[in-house]
């Protein structure tokens, strides 16, 4: 026989969860770990629901509780002698249910990382569609200022560039941020995951780096390089190479995804 979910702990169940989507949200950032940032209105209006539906519950059975006793208590009945007028209460071990909520303020899972994106390996990731307006100018080679830019950016600039004039990101450095992957060829990937909605639609950004030893896995670094273009005879290949001038670590981002 299954057991039987009692109503406390359901409404216990309610407010755990809300409790727990709340504190994702409100008290601290970890919901970037899950959904986009957009999403986060939307799950603080579900978990007040659950923490009110819970309480409205729980006070409902209370009361019903109260009464049920003072009913017992004017019939002269008492406790059942047969010990089977529980008040509408099941087994212990239904509270137990309780226990992944509880976890969710203690091991919250972390963003995805090193395993999502070599589990792309086979395949590569489609170049993100440059703005409407196109992508703006780079700052001159002869500057020797790195541009800021995010993987999907590179990686749209680098299809153009082996599908038109390469010429527009030869030797221009920029600075990108990810997380890095080992390769089989003894460089090494750096990473950025992008989601649509949530963590269970996300795709990996990659791009090789050349011309530097690979960090450890999974760790945040900050890579400042050239683009590499593609062997001769090689177009559109899908793979983006970037040769690194510096890698520098860092803290992991507040928000691990691209944007």
């Amino acid at each position: 026989m299954g057991t039987v979910v009692t109503k406390a702990a359901q409404n216990l169940l309610l407010i755990l969860v809300g409790a727990a989507a709340l504190w994702i949200t409100v008290a601290t950032d970890e919901y970037l770990n899950y959904v986009k940032p957009g999403f986060r209105v939307l799950l603080v209006a579900a978990a007040v629901a659950l923490v009110v539906l819970g309480a409205v519950g729980v006070r409902r059975d209370w009361r019903d509780d109260e009464d049920q006793d003072r009913q017992d208590g004017e019939d002269g009945h008492g406790q059942d002698p047969d010990g089977d007028h529980d008040h509408g209460r099941g087994p212990r071990v239904a509270w137990l249910l309780c226990l992944p909520a509880l976890a969710i303020f203690l091991i919250a899972p972390p963003a995805l990382g090193s395993f999502t994106a070599s589990r792309d390996n086979a395949r590569s990731a489609v170049p993100p569609p440059p703005p409407g307006e196109g992508f703006g100018a780079l700052k001159p080679a002869s500057s020797g200022a790195p541009t800021d830019m995010t993987l999907g950016e590179f990686i749209g600039r680098s299809f153009e560039a082996q599908t038109g004039d390469p010429a527009a990101m030869q030797g221009v450095p920029v600075r990108l941020t990810g997380f890095a992957t080992p390769r089989e060829k003894g460089n090494w990937h750096l990473n950025r995951l992008r989601m649509s909605c949530c963590a269970g639609d996300a795709i990996a950004l990659r791009v090789v780096v050349h011309g530097a030893n690979p960090p450890p896995a999974d760790s945040w670094v900050q890579v400042v390089g050239t683009w590499t273009p593609p062997t001769a005879g090689r177009v559109a290949t899908g793979v983006h190479e970037l040769t690194a001038t510096s890698v520098l670590p860092i803290k992991k981002p507040r928000n691990a995804y691209e944007r």
